[in-house]
């Protein structure tokens, strides 16, 4: 669905006029307290004036570095695309445009691409960016990143006959190339900083004193407040009209983040909460864009970790299924203006099924799944207890969804306890440890079933203590088969048939349990300019966006 700006009145009032040096307004002062209040931080140093060329964006995302070679996600990616330029970016239709590569050639078997550099552009520290510089990055993360075997997992070695020049050889056809080499996957970092020890993951300059490749270079970087970046002026690709600032406010709470915004206070955020989306449709000088994050591919689901003793059996995966009330998910708590999910992947995708089972809610079904899994109903009526974690970062797309789901399953005889988790970091430790029966999660696609999908089945990617991994500990010869068969399709036609089969087991099997499509939305004041509404939004470049007013 699309989100639009509703038209309205001319008496509701508008945000404050933006000033020339803005101070720590009470909303924001009393996010940044509770923030103190929650960690037990010392007091932020003092605050940062801005000017009326600088973005405020707000996110609640809090990253543990700034560097997206060696960690996925939004929180790292939204100041990562700024700091770090790419061999290429995507546009609106995700086909690649040139960045730092101006252009590329393929062999005929697909097996080589080589990418000519730009002649000028250069690192922060003023050292020209070269092949070395990006095959060392490609190489990173390839080896660092979260799901980097799936970024570049085909790609045997790479040349650099020139300073200008990459070549790029593979074991085979590599479709999702393009998008792995695009912000926020591949961020090129210069060799002569990064390269010095055999690791990057813990490099302290990932987080402080980054040198960087981008548009932006990091000013100061208070971790789990703010994050103040400055416009690099000699970039190598325009960006005149580019804010001279970007400061990255960190919120934690979504409704005092949607308040500093209809104050004016914050420039711009982004969110999925249907409820959020709707109440700022309604604030005057206020957009919420009917496009953008096309890319994400975003999920909510339910996953099970498979080695656990009472969701091991499939059957009883497909009883939770059919006890769970999605209909209510949906068009209740969410109002409609989320749509229900049937696969893991995307209904945005062009591999997506649409003729997959749906689990419509059925408890008779249900009931009969669990018996034939050898769990009956004693005399109090409960069959046997499951925990359900949650990902804390909005109330409204976890806990309220927990809830419903324990509701549900009580219908059935399975009692839920739910446990919550601080913040984000101390939920996505527990679940990457297997410390968790099933878990409420937002997952990508990342533009690509190859990119964002597969990681999370294949049975070599279960990988202890990595978020968004195979957190599910499953494990089937077939998926991965078929998986890496699409991966290398000669063709799309064989891509998609390729697809199509390993959605039927996966959903057959339900190592998680898709829920809904999510949708991400930019929301902006009137102040921004061509805000980044693009198939990966604030996880790329600023280059076009500017502030007026």
């Amino acid at each position: 669905m699309k989100f639009t700006r509703r038209k309205n009145d001319a008496d509701r009032p508008r945000p404050p006029k933006r000033q020339t040096v803005r101070l720590l307004t009470p909303v924001i002062a009393i996010a940044a307290a509770l923030g103190l209040v929650l960690s037990g931080c010392a007091a932020p140093s003092a605050l940062v004036g801005s000017s009326d060329d600088t973005l405020i964006f707000g996110t609640g995302s809090v990253p543990r570095v700034l560097n997206p070679a060696v960690q996925s996600g939004l929180a790292t990616a939204t100041p990562g695309a700024q700091l770090f330029a790419s061999p290429v970016r995507l546009n609106s239709d995700m086909e690649p445009e040139p960045y730092l590569a101006k252009s590329w050639d393929e062999s005929k078997d697909g097996k080589t691409v080589t990418l000519h550099l730009a002649d000028d552009a250069k690192f922060h520290d003023g050292r020209p960016v070269t092949s070395e510089d990006v095959a060392f990055s490609l190489g990173v993360v390839k080896r660092e990143h979260p799901f980097g075997a799936n970024l570049f997992g085909p790609v045997t070695s790479v040349d650099t006959p020139d300073d200008q020049t990459v070549v790029i050889n593979m074991s085979r056809r590599h479709p999702a190339l393009m998008t792995a080499m695009s912000p926020p996957f591949l961020p090129v970092m210069p060799k002569h900083v990064y390269g010095t020890d055999d690791s990057v993951v813990d490099h302290p300059q990932n987080a402080h004193d980054v040198v960087g490749s981008g548009p932006y270079k990091l000013s100061s970087n208070l971790e789990g407040k703010r994050i103040v970046l400055d416009k690099v002026d000699d970039f190598f690709m325009p960006n005149q009209e580019a804010p001279q600032q970007v400061l990255i406010e960190i919120i934690s709470d979504e409704n005092t983040l949607a308040l500093a915004t209809e104050k004016g206070e914050i420039d711009m955020m982004l969110s999925n909460t249907p409820s959020i989306l709707s109440r700022m449709e309604a604030v005057d000088g206020v957009t919420v864009a009917d496009e953008g994050y096309e890319g994400l591919g975003a999920l909510t689901w339910l996953g099970f970790n498979v080695k656990s003793d009472n969701v091991s059996d499939k059957r009883v995966r497909q009883a939770i299924a059919y006890a769970i009330d999605r209909d209510y998910l949906v068009n209740k708590l969410h109002r409609g203006q989320i749509e229900p999910a049937t696969s893991p992947i995307a209904n945005g995708s062009p591999y997506f099924d649409d003729s997959l089972p749906r689990y419509d809610r059925d408890l008779d079904k249900a009931a009969d799944l669990l018996d034939d899994a050898g769990y009956p109903v004693d005399e109090q009526g409960n069959r046997f207890t499951v925990q359900l974690d949650y990902d804390p970062l909005s109330a409204e797309m976890s806990s309220s969804i927990a809830e419903t789901i324990k509701a549900n399953l009580k219908d059935v005889g399975i009692t839920v306890r739910i446990r919550s988790s601080a913040d984000e970091p101390t939920w996505g430790n527990r679940v990457a440890n297997y410390d968790y029966d099933m878990t409420l999660d937002n997952v990508w696609n990342w533009g690509d079933p190859a990119v964002g999908v597969e990681r999370t089945y294949l049975c070599d990617n279960i990988k202890k203590g990595v978020l968004w991994a195979n957190m599910s500990q499953y494990c089937n010869e077939d998926v991965d088969r078929l998986f890496k068969k699409a991966a290398a399709a000669p063709d799309e036609k064989t891509r998609t048939a390729d697809y199509a089969k390993v959605q039927k087991i996966l959903t057959d099997e339900l190592p998680v349990l898709p829920l809904e499509n999510q949708q991400y939305r930019n929301i902006y004041s009137d102040s921004v300019k061509n805000a980044s509404n693009g198939p990966f939004g604030i996880m790329s470049p600023l280059l076009d966006t500017s502030m007026e007013g």
